[in-house]
């Protein structure tokens, strides 16, 4: 799948966005199979303590596992690759809003940016929306307005 920046879209500049679907009976069943393994790989103990709390553990793990996802997604135009999922964490703000709190290297990638974040899920699915907002960024290497290495560009 082809990324585009929402710069190349029309969007305005220093905008980005991820958006990721989880489903909530994959996640349950990546718990079940791996158990604790799963858990300790994917999540902070943080986000283990606050979803095993819950009513429904496997929607909020997977809810979490979408915002993680989308994050990457959201980070890609400027940054690649080298973020494990327990570098970003999802916590439970004021409110119950949640929020995005980076951790080493995606801390690094996110830099002086915004990260907003939106969850939902219902019945087996669910999505999480990153927003990211700031200054601009370029992959270390190129130069500002370069298409070289573009494919498909006009």
């Amino acid at each position: 799948m082809k990324r585009v920046s929402a710069r190349r879209a029309g969007g305005p500049p220093g905008v980005t966005a991820g958006v990721d679907i989880a489903s909530v009976s994959r996640i349950e069943g990546m718990v079940r199979r791996w158990g604790e393994r799963f858990l300790k790989r994917v999540y902070t103990k943080g986000e283990i303590a606050y979803c095993l709390a819950r009513a429904y553990p496997a929607r909020s793990l997977a809810a979490r596992f979408a915002a993680k996802e989308a994050f990457f997604k959201a980070v890609s135009s400027w940054h690649r690759g080298g973020l494990g999922h327990k570098s970003i964490e999802v916590v439970t703000g004021a409110g119950g809003v949640p929020a995005i709190r980076p951790h080493g290297r995606a801390r690094t990638a996110l830099g002086d940016r915004l990260a907003c974040l939106s969850l939902s899920h219902e019945q087996d699915l669910a999505v999480a929306l990153v927003v990211t907002s700031g200054p601009t960024r370029q992959r270390p290497g190129r130069r500002a307005g370069s298409r070289r290495g573009r494919r498909g560009s006009a």
